[in-house]
C-alpha cells in the first residue's frame, strides 16, 4: 500500500534496549479503546500516556524524528503519544484514527515466529488484508491514520506484553 511505508534497523541494539526498558517501566492503566462503538467499547485495554516529557526521556523518539521517518511527517504536528500493552487474552477490533499520519514503533526486544501480534492494514470495506507486518523489534511503521487496521492478538506462547509506541500527527 502506498500510504504504508515501513522501515527496519534504523536504531542500534542499545538504543532499542533504552527504549524497551523505558516502555516497560511506564505507568499503564486501563482505558484504552480501538473504537467508539458501544459493542466494542466495553473492551478496554492496558496503555500508558505520554507527555512531551516522557518523550524526551524516551531517548528513541529523538532519534526516529531525527531518522528518514521524521521526514515523513515534517509540517505536521504531534497531537498525542501512547504505548500500548496488549496480552494474549486481548480482543482487537479494526479501527482507524483521526490524525493525518501514525507513526508506530514495535518496542520489544525479542519476538519470535509463532508469538502473532502482526499489524493487519484492510481496504476500505475492512474486508480485505491489504497488509500484514509482522511484530518485528524495532520495525517503525508510518501510515495514514485513515486506514482500518487492527492487531493479531499474539498466541499464548508468546511473551506476555506486546509493546508498541503509537505517535500521532496532525
Amino acid at each position: 500500500m502506498n500510504n504504508i511505508i515501513v522501515f527496519d534497523d534504523l536504531f542500534t541494539f542499545d538504543h532499542r534496549l533504552k527504549a524497551y526498558e523505558f516502555v516497560r517501566g511506564s505507568f499503564y492503566r486501563i482505558g484504552w479503546t480501538d473504537s467508539n462503538t458501544e459493542e466494542y467499547s466495553k473492551h478496554r485495554f492496558l496503555h500508558s500516556r505520554y507527555s512531551d516529557e516522557d518523550l524526551s526521556h524516551l531517548e528513541i523518539y529523538s532519534a526516529i524524528m531525527n531518522s528518514e521517518v521524521g521526514q515523513t511527517v515534517a509540517g505536521l504536528t504531534k497531537t498525542r503519544a501512547l504505548v500500548n500493552l496488549t496480552v494474549p487474552s486481548d480482543i482487537n477490533f479494526i479501527h482507524t484514527h483521526q490524525e493525518k499520519k501514525v507513526i508506530l514503533y514495535y518496542a520489544n526486544i525479542n519476538w519470535e515466529e509463532g508469538w502473532h501480534g502482526e499489524t493487519l492494514f484492510f481496504d476500505e470495506t475492512r474486508t480485505k488484508i491489504e497488509f500484514a507486518s509482522p511484530y518485528t523489534p524495532g520495525r517503525v511503521i508510518v501510515f495514514d491514520g485513515g486506514i482500518p487496521h487492527t492487531i493479531r492478538p499474539q498466541s499464548h506462547i508468546a511473551s506476555n506484553y506486546r509493546f508498541t509506541l503509537s505517535i500521532f500527527f496532525d
